[in-house]
């Protein structure tokens, strides 16, 4: 706990020197923002969850080079009152580098880029509703990882306006070392293509697909029982396809939605495949004084065809049906020199699923200011 408490710290120590700097130096944005969480862990009724109060601050650094070249940093450290298992921080570093060239036919776009992020969680068990534990001994920090992502793409427009994009990423995912248990870290590299389509001038159209293939480092196949299958070595295939679209009826209002799919196969009998559906709705408002109201909802469906059980070791967890509710309201308090903007906003999720330790609801209340 000390070392998450001296790492908010740390964060509002930095922006407290950059706010200082030049205003062409910088894009700095800070928020800072407390309320209540009714779920902190997102646990099961059973366990009886306890709400708590909390602080959250968001710290967002981005600097563009005259010769393309660009560096940012986010950080994001939510601390609570009691539950300090629920505590939890996330920061990413990045750096890359943007630019144009042209053909005789076309202009294209390209960025490079190189991404390092870090998650530090206390591990907390869905079927207990405590702190972990392995064979008697304490396991705090199994989830906690450092990731790296290469990013790569290249975008350009065709004769009829339409945008077309590809992307890459290659990533590397450590997760912290837990003697004894088995390793959670993988690689995995992943294509997409998008197009965007120009349906008027309020009106567009996004849609795309994409594949990626994930290799473990030290996990095994499963088995139709679902038991491991020494010498062998899990991987994943994943499809995604999506579609977006947005409508702005005016200047004040933008409306989007969005649909997607992603169907992933393991590479022996099929125990671990899954498929994950997701419907979101977006809405933005800015009304005549200046501020905007921004709402949406999000439902997802996770469905394992085969698996019986929840295995901690995915991610996912285990199948899940649910939806998250967000109510946002900013508005502008002082204007002059950096802006500092007034933040509420409600959040609700709700989910079930077929294994009682994933049936869980939260709700969070909050209030705070952003300077940027």
């Amino acid at each position: 706990m000390l070392v998450r408490s001296l790492s908010g710290s740390f964060l509002v120590l930095i922006a407290m020197l950059v706010s200082s700097a030049p205003a062409w130096a910088l894009d700095l944005s800070l928020s800072a923002e407390g309320g209540l969480e009714t779920n902190p862990n997102q646990l099961a009724s059973r366990h009886n969850p306890d709400s708590d109060l909390f602080t959250q601050l968001r710290l967002r650094l981005d600097h563009d080079f005259e010769s393309g070249a660009f560096v940012g940093l986010r950080a994001e450290s939510i601390l609570f009152l009691d539950e300090e298992d629920a505590d939890r921080d996330r920061d990413r570093i990045s750096g890359g580098y943007r630019s144009i060239f042209t053909t005789d036919a076309r202009e294209f776009d390209y960025e490079l880029a190189l991404v390092r992020t870090t998650r530090d969680k206390t591990y907390v068990s869905r079927s207990t509703g405590e702190v972990a534990v392995d064979n008697g001994r304490s396991i705090p920090d199994r989830y906690d990882y450092e990731q790296t992502n290469f990013n790569a793409s290249i975008a350009w427009r065709t004769a009829n306006k339409t945008r077309l994009r590809v992307r890459f990423q290659h990533r590397q995912k450590d997760y912290d070392e837990t003697p004894g248990l088995s390793n959670l870290d993988y690689e995995h590299s992943r294509i997409r293509f998008d197009a965007e389509f120009r349906l008027s001038d309020r009106n567009r159209l996004r849609a795309g697909f994409g594949l990626t293939e994930r290799v473990f480092d030290d996990r095994r196949i499963d088995d139709e029982s679902g038991n491991d299958i020494s010498g062998t070595d899990l991987e994943y295939d994943y499809t995604n396809y999506w579609v977006e679209t947005y409508f702005r009826p005016d200047q004040a209002r933008r409306v989007s939605l969005r649909l997607s799919t992603q169907d992933r196969d393991d590479n022996g009998v099929g125990y671990k495949n899954t498929q994950y559906d997701t419907i979101s709705i977006g809405y933005r408002h800015k009304l005549e004084d200046g501020s905007r109201w921004l709402a949406s909802w999000r439902y997802s469906d996770l469905v394992y065809d085969n698996r019986a059980a929840a295995d901690p070791l995915d991610e996912e967890g285990f199948d899940s049906t649910g939806h998250r509710l967000r109510l946002r309201h900013e508005r502008s308090v002082y204007g002059e020199g950096r802006k500092v903007t007034r933040l509420l906003s409600i959040e609700y999720e709700d989910f079930d699923s077929s294994d009682p330790d994933y049936r869980y609801d939260d709700l969070i209340l909050s209030a705070g200011l952003r300077i940027e």
